[in-house]
């Protein structure tokens, strides 16, 4: 979760300043946690401008959206490798010239 802002931002950077996927972030905005974006007249880009990271960044500080209403944010999960990879069992070297070594000593 990034706490610095700039002077606008887009709807994906919001999203990742909050540490959110961008459709989970549009979701709680549908939803009134967070505030809907500004748009810029030239480009009707949605932004969020300075003022309005700030507030994004205290409702996830917060965990109480701009409507009042608490939120819970799950923490990201963290994939473990499979048990293959995590507890690698020695593997034997075959010995299909064992015989032809065996005639070399």
């Amino acid at each position: 979760m990034s706490e610095e802002t700039k002077a606008i931002v887009t709807v994906s950077q919001m999203a990742r300043m909050v540490g959110l996927s961008r459709a989970r972030f549009y979701q709680l905005q549908k939803a009134g946690a967070f505030p809907p974006p500004l748009y810029a007249v030239e480009t009707r880009r949605p932004i969020y401008d300075e003022e309005l990271q700030k507030v994004c960044l205290e409702v996830r500080r917060r965990n109480c959206g701009v409507n009042g209403k608490p939120i819970l944010f799950y923490a990201r999960r963290v994939t473990l490798p499979p048990a293959s990879a995590r507890n690698p069992t020695p593997k034997r070297p075959k010995n299909e010239h064992a015989g032809l070594i065996d005639a070399l000593h």
